[in-house]
């Protein structure tokens, strides 16, 4: 797992998770219908460098370690205060 990501692709991981507490399985698409053009290299280069997966349906999800990262984030939903 690549941890160097752009601050644009760390706003997008805050995103997803969001989405997915909210009960919401976002795909590629519904990103950049959302999002616009800046959304499709993101997602590309998190699933490449492993923040993302995809399931059998086109949902993305964190990785186990994303989620690890983003679970210790005060201001991201993650650690408590």
């Amino acid at each position: 797992m690549d941890f160097n990501i752009t601050a644009g692709e760390e706003a997008l991981v805050i995103n997803i998770a969001a989405k997915l507490r909210a009960g919401h399985s976002p795909t590629a698409d519904d990103l950049a219908e959302e999002l616009g053009d800046e959304a499709p290299p993101r997602v590309q280069g998190l699933l490449q460098k492993g923040w993302l997966i995809v399931d059998s349906e086109g949902s993305l999800a964190l990785s186990r370690l994303a989620q690890a990262a983003i679970s210790s984030r005060r201001d991201v939903g993650g650690a408590e205060a």
